[in-house]
């Protein structure tokens, strides 16, 4: 055929983090990304059969090159697929009316909206006719998401067993046998359920499966898949999980640069194995000594792994290292990888999101949670040009889908804040390898003490530490230590003159300015670090 007769198709699964958590199980969750990724492998093969040409493909979003005169029969092809599949996913799809490049915007309207809008379409102008065409058409996508009237439905009747699981549908006749914990199941969670619940010996998800085919011979891994997620924290000193949630700063610019459809494949192709290489190795650096031990499990579960997107459930000691190995990780293995024209665009970098929490916790309120996290990362990331981390701890649980009201813990008044979160790359780093292990080896009694001090305002903080670091042996040391934290924390802001170097100012010119600590960001990360099983703690 001829190239002018394929146009380019587009497609992204709605609500996706929905269904993956919808219920609560680890099996559910598990199954329900790998569902997914079966869609994923069955499209592929669709629109193969069909003529078509896969540039792009993971994570739930996708796009191919398709002949003009099949597009809409690829498109209703692949919406019957994700909702036979899944029962309830469905997917948002659209394509080019022709092959041919938008038309380009008018260059002589000057005044009013049209000419803002012409500014702002200058100022991310795409760099050729694919680019633009992508862009259209990923407008249109949106367009089409926001127009969507309908979704599936399963009546749901006022008397009658619903599922154990999700709580929404009704208990399927085929499959009231309970499965687990005299639970019945609706088929859609059942699929879920049969799908990510691994016997011994068997690995489950797809990415678990490739972690382990990677290393499991060369570094000697004995430990076994979790089947739960009570089994995935079995080993650690108490039941606190960790939702970590990382992604790639501004892709989008970055696509606007691609020049053909091979260049894109290219740059799709780095993301996706730049970041899966990326996480394997932090998860292998970092958990390796436990899945060396016989009869141990999995500290960690690998949810997803698509494009630029990582989502991990993990032990929350591990946490923290876990997510900075990632990131500095993922600058080299994603850059190495990019096309060379790419590479002048600049360095691609990425932030991470982490909320800890107890292993009851809904972990749906913890993806949203996790998403919230993540963005403040991002801010941080796009303000200092680099790759960002940050954090919440939820240590009494709260169900809620917003971090703000979570977060007003740490604002006692509109001076003083007792975070110091987000943190860059490099000082995410420095926390993981010089203070983090230290002060978590100080007494829990002591780290305690110095949380609730902090608590108290700015003096009765320093006037606490500095009499607990004068009757303290190795106080001279401590002193160091809280000194060189706020030094490689933010060098640039103004610290402030007192005898326990914990608080600094905002720099000046800065929006509502106000005092700030990293202290108890650090208390708290060495607090989750000592959850670890090899980890002893100090008594006083």
């Amino acid at each position: 055929m001829k190239n002018q007769e394929y146009v380019y198709l587009q497609g992204d699964v709605d609500a996706i983090k929905s269904y993956v958590f919808e219920a609560p199980g680890l099996p559910q969750i598990r199954g329900g990304s790998q569902r997914l990724i079966e869609c994923e492998e069955k499209l592929r093969e669709r629109v193969k059969q069909e003529g078509g040409k896969e540039i792009y493909c993971s994570g739930g979003g996708f796009l191919f090159e398709v002949p003009v005169n099949k597009a809409e029969n690829i498109k209703r092809a692949i919406e019957r697929i994700y909702l036979k599949h899944t029962g309830v996913a469905t997917v948002t799809v659209v394509y080019e009316d022709a092959p041919e490049s938008p038309p380009p915007m008018p260059a002589d309207i000057t005044d009013g909206w049209a000419g803002r809008l012409v500014k702002a379409h200058q100022q991310v102008e795409q760099t050729n006719d694919f680019a633009r065409r992508i862009a259209f058409l990923a407008a249109r996508l949106r367009e089409a998401k926001q127009q969507k009237a309908t979704a599936p439905f399963m009546e749901a009747f006022p008397f009658g067993q619903r599922c154990g699981r999700c709580g929404k549908r009704m208990a399927a006749p085929t499959f009231r046998e309970p499965v687990e914990d005299g639970k019945n199941l609706c088929e859609v969670c059942y699929l879920r359920d049969q799908t990510g619940r691994s016997q011994k010996g068997e690995i489950r998800g797809k990415f678990n499966q490739e972690f382990w085919e990677r290393f499991a011979k060369s570094e000697d891994f004995q430990a076994q898949q979790p089947q739960d997620l009570d089994t995935l924290v079995e080993s650690a000193k108490r039941t606190q999980l960790a939702f970590l949630y990382a992604d790639g700063n501004d892709i989008g610019a970055l696509l606007q640069q691609i020049i053909s459809p091979g260049e894109y494949r290219q740059l799709s192709d780095a993301l996706t194995e730049g970041t899966k290489e990326a996480l394997f190795q932090a998860l292998r650096d970092v958990c390796g000594p436990v899945l060396r031990e016989e009869g141990a499990y999995w500290p960690f579960d690998i949810i997803n792994v698509g494009g630029d997107d990582v989502i991990v459930l993990i032990q929350a000691g591990y946490a923290w290292d876990v997510a900075v190995k990632f990131l500095e990780n993922f600058e080299h293995e994603v850059n190495r990888r990019m096309p060379d024209r790419v590479k002048e665009a600049g360095w691609v970098t990425a932030s991470a999101g982490l909320v800890v929490a107890d292993v009851k916790y809904p972990v749906r309120y913890m993806e949203h949670l996790a998403t919230a996290v993540l963005k403040e990362a991002k801010r941080k990331a796009k303000a200092k040009n680099t790759s960002a981390l940050s954090f919440l701890w939820l240590p009494t649980p709260v169900a809620s889908e917003q971090v703000e009201p979570l977060m007003t813990i740490y604002e006692p008044d509109e001076y003083l804040s007792l975070a110091a979160r987000p943190y860059t790359l490099d000082a995410a780093k420095v926390l993981a390898e010089q203070f983090i292990p230290t002060v978590a080896r100080w007494p829990r009694t002591m780290r305690h003490r110095w949380a609730e001090a902090l608590a108290q305002g700015l003096l009765t903080a320093v006037n606490f530490i500095h009499y607990d670091l004068a009757r303290d042996k190795e106080g001279q040391k401590k002193l160091q230590l809280l000194q060189e934290l706020t030094d490689t924390i933010e060098p640039e802001y103004r610290k402030i003159a007192v005898p326990t170097p914990i608080w600094y100012r905002d720099p000046a010119g800065a929006p509502r300015p106000k005092t700030r600590t990293a202290l108890l960001d650090l208390l708290e990360l060495a607090e989750l670090y000592t959850m670890r099983p090899d980890v002893e703690e100090v008594h006083e």
